[in-house]
């Protein structure tokens, strides 16, 4: 979780200067790495993005142990950062503050969930 922390502030600090893409890019991340931190307290691992969130969704969305739609939310922020990464397609401010937001919500979320085992 410290990772995911650490990638979360760096998002809102880079927000603030208007690169939104390097913005997203650190959001997203602070999501993957607090998914990983949940899984690996079930002693659970993934290789991939999507191995972790296949196994996220398993593990905690569909035992109604994690909201459907935050989960459905950080997943969808991978394809914002991809396509900021790999197609030079930068995120508009809009989206950069909805991920943002997201992932917020999403760590927030999942710190709330390993402090209530």
């Amino acid at each position: 979780m410290a990772e995911a922390l650490r990638r979360l502030e760096g998002a809102r600090e880079v927000s603030e200067t208007g690169r939104v893409d390097i913005a997203v890019g650190a959001a997203y991340y602070a999501m993957l790495y607090a998914a990983r931190a949940a899984l690996s307290e079930e002693g659970l691992y993934a290789k991939t993005h999507q191995g972790t969130w296949t196994l996220f969704a398993r593990t905690f969305v569909l035992p109604g142990r994690f909201d459907r739609d935050l989960a459905r939310r950080a997943t969808a922020a991978q394809e914002v950062r991809e396509d900021a990464d790999y197609e030079a397609a930068p995120p508009t401010s809009e989206q950069a503050q909805g991920v943002l937001a997201d992932a917020e919500g999403f760590v927030a979320a999942v710190e709330r969930m390993l402090g209530s085992r």
